[in-house]
């Protein structure tokens, strides 16, 4: 279970390792082919834009979801401390009994307790 935070962390690069086997004759073949078809498309300016294109297409998006939680996290930082400067520690019993609640929360999703 991972707690809400201020700091952003790096997440974990997946690696995706598919073994193949070298057949020299079928690269070559292969090598061959796309040399005399990109001879014959004389197209490979287009070809070098496309590739840039579909380059920046597959870069994953980042979601808004951390800088919502990182704002409300230090909204309820804020409100707790002016809320424990006026009205003394009833408002720090209040949001540990907040936070014991949302603990719970969390642990009856993950566990699927009912």
């Amino acid at each position: 279970m991972k707690f809400p935070s201020l700091f952003r962390t790096a997440n974990n690069k997946r690696f995706n390792f598919e073994p193949r086997y070298y057949d020299p004759v079928r690269e070559d073949i292969a090598n061959r082919t796309a040399r005399i078809e990109a001879e014959m498309s004389q197209d490979q300016t287009n070809n070098y834009r496309s590739n840039i294109s579909n380059a920046f297409a597959r870069k994953p998006r980042q979601s808004n979801k951390t800088g919502l939680i990182q704002f409300s996290i230090v909204v309820l930082l804020v409100t707790s401390i002016v809320g424990w400067i006026y009205y003394g520690d009833v408002v720090l019993y209040v949001l540990m009994g907040l936070m014991g609640l949302y603990i719970l929360y969390r642990l009856k999703v993950r566990f699927n307790f009912r």
